[in-house]
């Protein structure tokens, strides 16, 4: 695998000019006629990855991941425009058997249209078809960047935007995956739905999100159930930053049903940081605090396991195990910069579970067998990440995380400590 690896790294490390950022592009808002353009974009990564132990107890396991992804936007005027975005992705075999995001020969990533009213009151859009959507800290609705390949929904949205205020309304369904060529599904065994508004609150240099969320999903996997729920999220969050410092803090409600069993839940954060722009190598110092609910007894006739749906991936460090369902997580980190375009974060995550009686979860919710007993500490992650950013439209990342699990989860779940290394490139254009 090495050998195959490195030949495709060096390439890709030998693109021209990386000192000189890109001229002009000569392929956006290219007029076609008098009132329509039409403009491309899109990306090339490579990314290598290898660990030691699977999923904490499935060995080694590495792959060599390529994703290609080629856009296109036509707008007419200012009142309708289109986008399609079609992808290819790319994987060499693991030795443990294929994830389901690693792999799809060519796909429709995204292909919609906006309708947009422009008045004094803001601009409204419409936007109708397969979809992104990524809203606010990413921890329920965000971006699955880290998977070869992401996250896409079939979704009507419409929204409204005036000065820093906005609103958006939502309906969609994710995708399924396919290793085909253009034979993704709508994934009609989930529905999610909502309503997410951004105002800012000026004389506290922050803003404040209000939503609410519905989600529907057939075929949910608990420690304490499994099968069909009906959860509906409602949550704040106020953010902001000033003279070098930085906050995040946010909570949610869950309530609802899931297999006749009332779903009560709830998920807290708390984000703060600083950059110490004065100094050398400008270090940021920051630190989070993250509690999402575990059930505390299966058999008082509720649930009260966090769902966090569609949350951004990775989620807390590059090795993207660990789900935001039943844990609490203190996350320290320490961010440097030898040069404008080369950063350097170490940062560490100490977890527990929040409920003894409940499972530690892995990403996509998946409760770990065994786990649901013994000391509620999980273990600590160790990452240490290299980002290189030549140009804007070209970065090199490294990573190396280290997994310390817990003694309790060892015995009880035989997980077993983790070692994971990253390595990646990205041309965007």
């Amino acid at each position: 695998m090495m050998k195959r690896t490195l030949p495709a790294l060096l390439l890709f490390s030998t693109l021209p000019a990386l000192a000189a950022e890109p001229a002009a592009s000569p392929w956006k808002n290219i007029p076609l006629g008098d009132a329509a353009t039409l403009s491309f974009d899109g990306s090339l990564r490579e990314r290598y990855e290898w660990t030691d132990q699977r999923d904490l107890n499935g060995g080694r396991d590495d792959t060599f991941m390529q994703r290609l992804l080629v856009g296109a936007r036509l707008d007419y005027g200012d009142y309708v425009g289109a986008y399609v975005q079609v992808g290819s992705s790319l994987a060499t075999p693991r030795d443990r058997g294929r994830k389901p995001t690693d792999e799809d020969h060519a796909y429709l990533g995204q292909g919609y249209v906006d309708m947009k009213l422009p008045t004094a009151y803001g601009l409204g859009t419409l936007r109708i078809g397969r979809q992104e959507i990524a809203l606010g800290s990413l921890h329920l609705l965000g971006t699955r960047d880290g998977p070869n390949v992401r996250r896409s929904f079939d979704a009507i949205r419409a929204s409204w935007v005036k000065d820093k205020n906005r609103l958006d309304a939502f309906i969609g369904h994710p995708i399924t995956l396919k290793t085909g060529s253009f034979d993704d599904d709508t994934d009609n065994s989930q529905k999610v739905w909502g309503l997410y508004g951004t105002t800012p609150l000026t004389p506290l240099a922050s803003s404040l999100d209000l939503y609410t969320f519905g989600f529907e999903d057939n075929d949910a996997h608990y420690a304490q159930l499994s099968g069909q729920e009906r959860r509906y999220t409602v949550g704040a969050r106020i953010f902001g930053a000033a003279q070098g410092f930085d906050w995040d803090n946010e909570a949610a409600w869950q309530f609802g049903s899931a297999e006749q069993r009332d779903i009560r839940a709830w998920s807290a954060s708390a984000h703060a940081g600083y950059t110490a722009n004065d100094w050398r190598w400008r270090p940021r110092f920051s630190g989070k605090i993250g509690i999402a609910s575990g059930d505390k007894n299966g058999h008082d006739g509720q649930l009260n396991t966090f769902n966090a749906m569609y949350p951004k991936l990775p989620y807390l460090t590059e090795n993207g195990l660990v789900a935001p369902a039943n844990l609490i997580a203190i996350h320290p980190s320490v961010t440097i910069t030898p040069w404008q375009t080369l950063s350097i974060d170490f940062s560490w995550d100490a977890l527990w579970r929040q409920r003894r009686e409940d499972a530690f979860y892995l990403g996509p919710m998946r409760p770990v067998k065994g786990s649901a007993q013994g000391s509620r500490f999980i273990g600590n992650q160790y990452q240490v990440e290299t980002t290189w950013t030549p140009r804007s439209d070209l970065q090199f990342k490294v990573a190396y995380v280290y997994f310390d699990v817990s003694n309790s989860l060892q015995h009880h779940a035989g997980l077993k400590n983790m070692n994971f290394v990253l390595a990646q490139g990205t041309y965007s254009f």
